[in-house]
């Protein structure tokens, strides 16, 4: 089980236990507290970037993320924004958020047009955790070649 693995099991455990936690408080103690709607979660295990204007700090120093929704379906408006931005990105006058936007659009273009099938994200998950193994593989590879040298150069 690779370390990624291990950080998605244990965020889910712990999201179960705050999930339940929350259910077994008497609705009394909570009538007082503002509740608020996630519209999306996510575990993100590579760097992220996220823009200014959708962070803010929390009074708990927490980083709150606004995600937006996914569209359901690709039409015309976002076929035309997307096709504006890609004419732009031709001429090299996109700003960077522009260019944000349209890194969205692409992969929701992509990901409604042309939608992966069950195999082909399988195969995709496959592949991640070789090529995970694979470097970890290469990474020991490295270091007991550093080690066998260092031996052979020491007498």
């Amino acid at each position: 089980m690779s370390r990624n693995d291990v950080f998605v099991a244990r965020l889910a455990g712990r999201a179960v236990v705050s999930t339940l936690a929350a259910r077994l408080v008497p609705r009394h103690h909570t009538e007082g507290a503002t509740t608020q709607v996630v519209a999306t979660e996510a575990a993100v295990t590579k760097r992220a970037a996220a823009p200014e204007e959708g962070t803010h700090e929390a009074t708990n120093k927490a980083i709150v993320f606004t995600v937006t929704p996914a569209p359901a379906e690709w039409d015309k408006h976002l076929e035309r924004e997307f096709r504006q931005l890609a004419l732009q990105e031709a001429r090299r006058a996109l700003t960077e958020p522009e260019s944000a936007r349209l890194e969205q659009l692409n992969q929701w273009r992509d990901r409604l047009r042309c939608p992966l099938s069950a195999a082909e994200i399988h195969g995709q998950l496959k592949r991640d955790r070789l090529l995970v193994r694979m470097e970890e593989l290469l990474k020991d590879y490295i270091e007991f070649e550093k080690a066998s040298s260092k031996a052979r150069a020491a007498p």
